[in-house]
């Protein structure tokens, strides 16, 4: 069972992800009451016990609210998590201003990636990914990740897919490590998943209808040969979703993920390919970086 919604808890939330899109400029009372929907009131007790656990800042002449100094603590403790982060995050925006692209960072475990951070670029395409929004490493997504995950993972991944096509994953799967960087292409079945979308819409939803349908579209995405491309042709346009590139740490194991999210109108291959080798250009020095970190 779904845990039950909390409207004050997204409420706090959906404050604090917009007071930090605004960096410096801050919100007054009725600007954070009409952003929220919620009458003044309601909004006044709100921030006043914000504003006593220091997680807002009140300016006195403006009468802006603003991001406390205790979030300062909060965030330093939570780098601690990742300490490859600390090191991408000047990266991750240089990334972004040169290339026109969203850069995002996930962290990786076993079984899941977890989006950590990001820098949005105005040219950038896909939709925003809030923070903490985790992605399955379930085929055939994941992909980016069993590419440097050690034989092990790798073939345990590779198990999961259909016989007919374990060998051109695992052909791609070696291109992308042998490269530095992965991509993965917009192919997806449209008319499927205007089927989802209408089924969704539906007063009849059937709950046992949206999973056939789910394993249907992975089936045939799995089955779509260009969707995770072992190379591409330099004068062929593709429209690319994402590509990758991993910080690595101790034992070669991924420390951060960092993923360029490009604009949605297609590109050539060769502009792929200099995205690709931007983008691993900067892991890999981003890799010796956190190496020489842990040494020291």
């Amino acid at each position: 069972m779904a845990p039950r919604p909390s409207p004050q808890t997204e409420r706090v939330v959906n404050l604090f992800d917009h007071l930090a899109d605004l960096r410096n400029e801050g919100m007054t009372l009725a600007e954070i009451s009409r952003h929220l929907s919620v009458h003044k009131a309601s909004c006044h007790s709100m921030l006043a016990e914000l504003l006593r656990a220091g997680w807002l800042l009140r300016d006195p002449v403006r009468k802006t609210y603003h991001l406390g100094p205790a979030l300062v603590r909060l965030g330093r403790e939570a780098s601690g998590r990742y300490p490859a982060l600390v090191l991408a995050r000047s990266a991750m925006s240089e990334l972004s201003a040169t290339t026109g692209a969203h850069c995002v960072a996930f962290s990786v475990s076993d079984d899941y990636s977890t989006v950590v951070d990001q820098v949005r670029s105005p040219q950038g395409g896909g939709h925003p990914m809030p923070i903490g929004t985790q992605f399955p490493h379930r085929p055939p997504y994941g992909a980016s990740i069993v590419a440097w995950s050690g034989p092990g993972a790798r073939e345990r991944w590779l198990a999961a897919l259909p016989a007919d096509v374990r060998h051109r994953y695992r052909q791609a799967l070696a291109a992308a490590e042998q490269r530095g960087y992965a991509v993965g292409l917009h192919i997806l079945p449209d008319l499927r998943l205007q089927e989802l979308a209408l089924i969704v819409r539906s007063a009849e939803v059937r709950s046992t209808r949206l999973s056939q349908l789910a394993q249907a579209l992975t089936d045939e995405l799995i089955h779509t040969e260009e969707w995770f491309p072992a190379s591409l042709a330099p004068d062929r346009s593709y429209k690319v979703s994402h590509i990758d590139s991993p910080i690595l740490g101790p034992g070669s194991r991924i420390a951060l993920m960092l993923s360029l999210v490009p604009s949605a109108d297609p590109l050539s291959g060769a502009a792929v390919t200099r995205l690709g080798t931007q983008l691993h250009a900067a892991t890999r020095r981003l890799s010796a970086a956190l190496a020489d970190e842990t040494a020291g």
